[in-house]
């Protein structure tokens, strides 16, 4: 029986290893051979790839929201999208392009499937006084954090003399900047993760009417920041850090445990709350008439502007690293990696020379890029698969912290949540060669170094 044991679970943990390498291999080997008129074909089975594949590691992981299932999601979903070449834009896969591309994902996955198979320590338990001081630091850092961000918009505000949302010309979100106040004025879409938080951990006697008149306060101010930037980013993480948050409590042995009814009627509001403020914050961005359709360039100039805007926010962030791949010469050799430290320290004013050089876009207008693009960049093939390594590292790594530390302290879910932006929105930027994203890390960092000191606190 035993022996009956261990066969079944090396033949499974096989089949975990070998089952990105072949998604890897045939994806690879049909985007390099299929002609052009059957690629249509290969996007049909990424796409229904990525959905397998997200089913197999939400069910493995136990969670809806597993990094290993939304990163298999975004990323194959997307090469499946991409890979249609619906706009005129978008030229054929390069080689070097597909081993990018499939090679990303291969070692992302072997090295989380790696890391997770050592040893664990015990789960750690929390006690009712541990509980009770968290929940109190949980509460500080919500209206400290609202109330820092609405001050450092403000401030924005009086040196730029305009909110985007009432200004009149055409504008992008990133226009309305002021060097270093600008990552606090964004920090606001913590305020809502953080009050989720607290009403998960707190007792119905420290939800008392005093508190809670301040956490609706806090989080209006907070929502007003992506609304009056209008900024489409920004809101969409008003609403995915809490729900990222909510779906990592809801653990599942078996999909028919899932309250599948109240999951499909939140997801069905918040896809239309989603979908409304992108055609909100679009107009009044004040794009001339015709501006879009443009710049996107459809092989299909019918194609309603709303779908032209989904699939190139998906598909263009790789035809973006395909023309890197066709056009750049010289490898920055870390300067685009190690950007943040050059950005944060202010380097990049006292040393002018430590700024990388600009990507090399299809169009100055569509300049957001994948989570590899910068590796790519810096160091070639061989810079992304030491990425791929790393960054299959960290989502194991994150993934076992909070397994293990989450009752304790559960800002860990906040580090889980911030992951599962960077897995499911992995086609979309290059996150961890992003300034913001290591100024919002180093937030989570210190939240989490704040609320363990305040947890223990009272021990002897």
């Amino acid at each position: 029986m035993e022996n009956g044991k261990e066969i079944k679970s090396t033949i499974r943990t096989g089949f975990v290893f070998a089952y990105p390498v072949a998604i890897a291999l045939c994806g690879g080997l049909l985007c390099r051979f299929i002609p052009d008129s059957g690629q249509w074909f290969v996007s049909i089975l990424l796409i229904l790839a990525a959905f397998g594949s997200y089913l197999l590691y939400a069910r493995r992981g136990g969670c809806l929201v597993d990094l290993r299932a939304l990163l298999s999601l975004s990323w194959l979903f997307g090469l499946g999208l991409a890979n249609l070449r619906l706009s005129n834009l978008h030229e054929p896969w390069t080689d070097t392009s597909i081993l990018s591309f499939f090679g990303f994902y291969a070692l992302t996955m072997l090295l989380f499937e790696a890391c997770m198979l050592l040893p664990k320590k015990e789960t750690a338990v929390s006690d009712d006084e541990d509980r009770s001081r968290v929940t109190k630091a949980l509460f500080t850092l919500i209206p400290v954090t609202s109330g820092a961000s609405f001050l450092c918009f403000c401030a924005e505000v009086i040196k730029l003399r305009y909110i985007p949302l009432f200004a009149t010309f055409t504008h992008a979100y990133n226009y309305f900047h002021v060097t270093g106040l600008h990552y606090f004025t964004f920090s606001s879409m913590f305020t809502h993760a953080l009050t989720v938080l607290f009403l998960m951990f707190a007792k119905k006697e420290e939800r008392t009417q005093k508190r809670m008149r301040i956490l609706w306060i806090a989080n209006i101010l907070s929502l007003l920041i992506p609304i009056l930037c209008v900024s489409k980013l920004q809101f969409l993480l008003v609403f995915f850090y809490p729900v990222m948050i909510l779906l990592l409590k809801l653990r599942f042995k078996k999909f028919s445990d899932l309250p599948l009814k109240r999951i499909g009627i939140a997801a069905l509001i918040m896809a239309v709350v989603l979908l409304l403020a992108g055609f909100v914050f679009t107009v009044r961005r004040n794009y001339p008439e015709g501006y879009l359709q443009e710049i996107f360039d459809m092989k299909d100039p019918e194609t309603p502007e709303i779908a032209q805007l989904l699939y190139m926010y998906v598909s263009n962030n790789y035809a973006n690293f395909n023309h890197m791949t066709l056009t750049l010469t010289e490898h920055a050799h870390g300067l685009r990696s190690a950007f943040p430290i050059v950005a944060l320290t202010g380097l990049k004013f006292a040393v002018p020379s430590l700024t990388p050089p600009d990507p090399d876009l299809l169009k100055q207008e569509l300049s957001t890029l994948s989570v590899i693009y910068d590796a790519y960049f810096d160091f070639g093939l061989i810079g992304v698969f030491v990425f791929s390594v790393l960054f299959g590292a960290l989502l194991a790594g994150i993934t076992r912290l909070n397994e293990r530390k989450q009752s304790q302290n559960p800002i860990t879910l906040l580090m889980c949540a911030e992951l599962a932006l960077y897995a499911g929105l992995s086609f979309f930027d290059t996150w961890f060669s992003n300034p913001t994203s290591w100024f919002w890390f180093a937030i989570t960092i210190l939240m989490y170094i704040y609320v363990e000191y305040q947890r223990r606190r009272g021990r002897s």
